[in-house]
């Protein structure tokens, strides 16, 4: 074929690929709020188009690029299919992501679903996977579909207007960019969001431009930008003094029985009867808030008791929580029982870092399998434990994954019989769902039932303090917002998990005043291990029973977290935008509270070096 037919027969394949990219891009234009004026319509019509159309030329400029390298139109045509292919199926995944999790395909993400051990945490049905490969093998037909028509096109039409075509293209593409610029640096909202909503978008910003220009106020920018958190920091002064303790002549043993994705009130005498009883014996905590909405920040609120901004930073120099150094320190024998992976989340990478033989996964093929693995590995571990008090930790994962074990005999019915995650939608009807959710929990709950017997049994509670929490809630749409499970948003459904504490000098009560993950480890260090830090040289909480009233705390992950205040959630974004809105979730199109973000500044920045610290 003539070479110039060629490239238009790539071009019109490019077309045909770039309608279906709009198609998808529907899935994301469901999570804009609409303004409902001219300027937005217009600026959402020409900013879609232009975007989507940029993506799908991509494959096409790379497949030109190919023949010009290796002057063979086979060769080209091949690269140019599987980037099509690629892209298309690269979009169609990500856009099923953020419609449930509200988060964009990353190196993070892609290694959560499909990394190392993956499958501890994530479960794919087979109707899934069969969805799946029929989407690929339908993509690949349709690609053979579109060269057969794109050669017909191009033997029928002399004239494809590309070069005008390609000229609109490039006029709606600057103008997207002139808008969104001069919106981002006037904070407004409504064109400012699609940096957050669609997919690897990255508009033009002129800031520095347009304040030599004076066409912006400098001052309004200035404060704005006070609300950026994110540190280009690698040092860590983490605890800002060294950890001093009088180690208590009686230890006490710790273990902390932590059940993924519990929501606060699923905690029921119908749902977890041997939790509900065990409740009566101890301190309970009825308004008590997670770190942050998935499992990873969860984890790391709960063992360091500072916000989880400073994962990634302390994942990376493995820069243990100083709790468990204090317990290794006080010679506790410790038993790290993990149901899923400790390896993604990279676990072992911080909170447990700096446990040598660490114990990185559980045998069994499911979550309810490995959760019956670990409580028969750790009575297993009691039974021999002799002497040292014992500091234990059982992770457990079949409420995450909707799982308990095959012919189990399920309390709450109709039960749903297997979990399709591509059906949840804002039509979907939850029931079956959550019937299988609080059959998961009923199965995990006679684990810890059997937990509890032993340590009764052999007469170990009266020396024990047993911490029963949750990482993270879970939604089902709860807030008719289109948002399923977890790691979506910072609403109650998500953060809000059930807390209590076990100390048998300790009587019966029930408190109301908020608490936090981040109270946990402090209450621990001063009254079980003896430290004599102020707490704030290791973290932003505060002892569990002090009811101090709290105005707002920071609850999130590295760059997405967000400052919840009693009525509203102000949502920081990686981008450094932002937006207010009320505890369902609704936009209440007002400015921040400047002077409680620039405190939640100094919390999400305590623990980083300042210069003053480096002379």
């Amino acid at each position: 074929m003539d070479r110039r037919l060629f490239f238009k027969q790539l071009y019109i394949v490019s077309v045909f690929n770039i309608l279906i990219l709009l198609i998808i891009s529907r899935t994301y234009s469901n999570f804009l709020i609409d303004y409902n004026d001219f300027f937005y319509s217009f600026y959402y019509v020409i900013t879609t188009l232009s975007h989507f159309i940029f993506i799908g030329i991509i494959p096409l400029l790379l497949g030109i690029g190919v023949y010009f390298i290796s002057k063979s139109q086979l060769v080209s045509k091949i690269f140019f299919s599987v980037f099509s292919i690629a892209s298309l199926i690269f979009l169609e995944l990500d856009a099923q992501i953020y419609s449930q999790l509200r988060y964009h395909l990353n190196p993070l993400v892609f290694n959560l679903v499909f990394g190392k051990r993956a499958s501890d945490t994530f479960q794919f049905s087979n109707s899934t996977i069969c969805l799946a490969l029929l989407y690929l093998m339908i993509i690949i037909a349709i690609q053979f579909l579109f060269y057969f028509l794109s050669k017909r096109i191009v033997l029928k039409m002399n004239n494809l207007h590309i070069k005008k075509t390609s000229i609109l293209f490039i006029v709606i593409l600057l103008i997207s960019n002139l808008i969104y610029a001069w919106s981002d640096v006037n904070f407004y909202r409504p064109i400012t969001q699609y940096r957050n909503v669609y997919p690897i978008f990255f508009p033009l910003r002129a800031e520095s431009l347009l304040v030599k220009l004076n066409l912006v106020d400098s001052l309004e920018i200035k404060k704005n930008n006070s609300i950026n958190f994110g540190s280009s920091q690698n040092s860590i002064k983490y605890p800002l003094q060294k950890i001093i303790a009088e180690p208590k002549k009686e230890k006490k043993n710790i273990l902390f029985l932590v059940i993924d994705s519990w929501r606060a009130d699923y905690m029921t005498k119908e749902i977890t009867p041997n939790i509900y009883n065990f409740a009566h014996k101890c301190q309970v905590f009825n308004n008590h808030r997670s770190g942050s909405n998935m499992t990873t920040g969860g984890v790391f609120s709960l063992f360091y008791g500072i916000p989880a901004t400073y994962y990634s930073a302390f994942t990376n120099i493995k820069k243990s929580p100083v709790f468990i150094n204090e317990i290794q320190n006080q010679k506790y024998d410790l038993g790290i029982f993990g149901s899923s992976t400790l390896e993604n989340p990279a676990f072992n990478n911080n909170v447990f870092s700096s446990i040598s033989n660490l114990r990185l996964f559980s045998k069994g093929d499911t979550p309810s399998e490995r959760d019956n693995t670990i409580t028969q590995e750790w009575m297993w571990k009691i039974n021999q434990n002799k002497t040292n008090p014992f500091f234990g930790y059982l992770f457990f994962d079949s409420a995450h994954g909707f799982d308990y074990p095959k012919n189990y005999k399920t309390v709450f019915n109709p039960s749903l019989e297997q979990v399709d995650y591509l059906e949840l939608n804002d039509n979907y009807n939850p029931s079956k769902l959550i019937n299988r959710y609080k059959n998961s929990l009923y199965y995990i709950d006679s684990k810890i039932g059997l937990v509890l017997k032993q340590l009764d049994a052999k007469n170990l509670l009266k020396n024990t303090i047993v911490i029963i929490t949750s990482d993270h809630g879970q939604e089902f749409n709860d807030n008719k917002k289109g948002f399923w499970q977890h790691g979506g948003n910072f609403s109650p459904y998500q953060i809000n998990v059930p807390m209590m504490i076990f100390d048998s000098e300790k009587a019966p009560q029930q408190f109301n005043h908020l608490t936090l993950h981040y109270d946990i480890i402090p209450t621990l260090m001063n009254s079980v291990l003896g430290v004599k830090n102020a707490v704030s040289d290791y973290s932003v909480g505060q002892d569990l029973f002090n009811v101090r009233n709290r105005d707002w705390f920071v609850c999130g992950y590295n760059q997405k977290y967000s400052v919840i205040e009693k009525n509203q959630i102000t949502n920081i974004y990686e981008s450094g935008l932002y937006d207010v809105v009320d505890l369902k979730l609704n936009n209440l199109n007002k400015e921040i509270n400047y002077e409680i973000v620039s405190k939640a500044f100094v919390d999400v920045n305590k623990f980083y070096k300042k210069r003053s610290d480096e002379k």
